[in-house]
């Protein structure tokens, strides 16, 4: 799974990627490699795979880290005086982050997302090295922003990233400044591939995934 990042492609031509019709039946690493392409569509094919190629390690991920059955938003570490960044309108999230926080910025890059108080990409530059704790969806991955989000971010003391495009083995993401990591380990793959199919998005997709969170151990 990665989210489609459909508002960052181009409306303006007939198609979406130029390998539709010829990716099924490559060889999983074929498609994961896609996740270096700086083409939206095929960067999102790739860390889908690497989503997918991931949940085996999930199985194991207990001996290597603090992982739980949650919800992100309950492992968060944030107290009243801290200033919190938001990458991408999680809004489940939003109004339980009000009310932890001093302070909570959010920044939308896309313009048919951003809603009244959510502020342009371009403040990243300014809010995150201001920030005590980042909480980004996992779709800084696949649109290639989440390097410069984590130099930005190099001082706070809690980075969180969140959602299905977060799914991957954290090693590489943790090295780089991840504390914490919240993703989906899928329980149902015929009923979850059934409602993808079907056009269902996540409130249909809750039923055959559970939430998953991980931390470094100490």
């Amino acid at each position: 799974m990665c989210h489609t990042l459909s508002h960052e492609m181009s409306p303006y031509c007939c198609q979406v990627s130029e390998r539709a019709g010829n990716v099924a039946g490559s060889p999983a690493i074929e498609i994961a490699d896609m996740a270096k392409s700086w083409e939206i569509s095929e960067s999102v094919l790739g860390f889908a795979a690497l989503s997918a190629l991931s949940q085996i390690f999930f199985d194991l991920a207990g001996d290597i880290y603090d992982a739980k059955s949650s919800n992100i938003i309950d492992e968060l570490k944030v107290t009243p005086n801290d200033v919190v960044v938001m990458i991408g309108g999680l809004k489940p999230f939003i109004q339980i982050l009000k009310q932890r926080s001093k302070d909570l910025f959010i920044i939308e890059r896309s313009l048919l997302l951003r809603e009244e108080g959510m502020l342009p990409d371009t403040a990243a530059e300014e809010l995150l090295p201001r920030a005590d704790v980042v909480i980004s969806t996992g779709s800084t991955l696949a649109n290639g922003t989440i390097d410069r989000i984590l130099t930005l971010s190099e001082n706070v003391k809690e980075f969180a990233l969140v959602g299905p495009s977060a799914n991957v083995i954290p090693e590489p993401l943790f090295n780089r400044g991840v504390t914490l990591i919240g993703g989906v380990r899928v329980l149902n793959a015929d009923k979850m591939m059934k409602v993808i199919a079907e056009g269902g998005g996540t409130p249909q997709l809750k039923s055959s995934t559970e939430f998953i969170t991980l931390r470094k151990k100490a």
